[in-house]
């Protein structure tokens, strides 16, 4: 696609249906025109466009230029700009970890309102990550969040009543909080609020909400939750184990489908399974076999001998949609 110069005057005259139209043909088209559009100004394009270059969709990734685009964001006023600022900061996109460089850009963007801002901040206080370890500040974090609706922040809000973090443990009220990150859709809250409803014999309605964290979260949890639940004398949660050791998979690591085939070998979740046993050993060997050949084309690349190619994403990150879908 050509690079040529394409006006505001332009993308306003071509209007939302049209603009999404052309986005929607590919990445690498969605890349030119979110480019266009964080040249012209436009601050949620400018967004955009950073996590496309952090992410490499539809272009290059270039994680240094993605934190130039998501800096004039900030600087055009943008609180959810200085949030992801602070998130390069934190975790080294595109620029050396600073924490506590993070937590000032946090600090700005939750004083702006911004409630991923609040949660992040939050999770650098209770680490005592950069700044020093202040827990009360923390929950205040969370807790404002929480009731802007951000329910990550209503799931750690629970967490930290639970574990009466420099404060007595309140069940009751963790229960309350953890049910409202549930509700939202935070897999982490279902799976606490399930596991807190279980302990208080509400076993049919914990069991429930177990499964559907379960069936949402990713993998890294998935794997975490069945090493958990498989080692649980509770026959019910059986099931859920090996629901879990299964979507833990998806991860494509050897070591996932190895124990999801030990947990079929021994029956957890009810009667042993040989057959299907077998059938997840041999593909955990099949993702050491292409990961060897993977290993070995990179380093006959680096030779100059072959190449490795690469594919393209099909479709774009769900972050980047919704910042385009709000039309600033």
């Amino acid at each position: 696609m050509a690079d040529e110069w394409i006006s505001l005057a332009t993308l306003k005259r071509m209007g939302v249906d049209e603009l999404k139209l052309r986005i929607a043909e590919g990445p690498e088209a969605a890349a030119h025109w979110v480019r266009a559009g964080a040249l012209n100004g436009l601050v949620n394009a400018q967004l955009a466009w950073g996590r496309m270059l952090l992410d490499g969709t539809g272009t290059a990734g270039d994680a240094e230029a993605a934190l130039r685009w998501f800096s004039i964001a900030a600087q055009a006023g943008s609180a959810e700009g200085l949030n992801i600022v602070g998130r390069c900061h934190e975790h080294g996109w595109g620029t050396p970890a600073a924490p506590a460089r993070a937590a000032e850009f946090y600090r700005q963007a939750a004083q702006a309102g911004d409630a991923w801002a609040r949660f992040n901040l939050a999770g650098l206080l209770l680490a005592g990550n950069g700044v020093a370890s202040d827990r009360r500040e923390a929950l205040g974090l969370y807790v404002r969040a929480a009731r802007t609706g951000h329910f990550k922040a209503a799931t750690m809000v629970g967490r930290y009543l639970e574990n009466g973090w420099d404060r007595p443990a309140r069940p009751a009220a963790a229960r309350r909080w953890y049910r409202r990150g549930a509700e939202g859709g935070d897999y982490r809250g279902q799976f606490d609020y399930g596991r807190l409803l279980l302990s208080a014999g509400r076993q049919e309605e914990g069991l429930a909400w177990m499964r559907k964290s379960l069936e949402g979260a990713v993998p890294a949890f998935c794997r975490l939750a069945g090493e958990g639940l498989r080692a649980s004398p509770n026959p019910a949660i059986g099931p859920l184990a090996l629901l879990a050791l299964r979507r833990a998979c998806e991860s494509g690591a050897a070591q996932d489908q190895r124990a999801y085939a030990s947990a079929l070998a021994e029956g957890v979740g009810g009667v042993a399974d040989p057959d299907a046993a077998r059938t997840a050993f041999a593909e955990a060997r099949r993702i050491e076999e292409r990961k060897r050949l993977a290993h070995e084309a990179i380093i006959r690349q680096s030779a100059g001998t072959s190449a490795v190619p690469t594919k393209a994403r099909s479709r774009l990150p769900r972050a980047i949609r919704a910042l385009l879908r709000r039309g600033k």
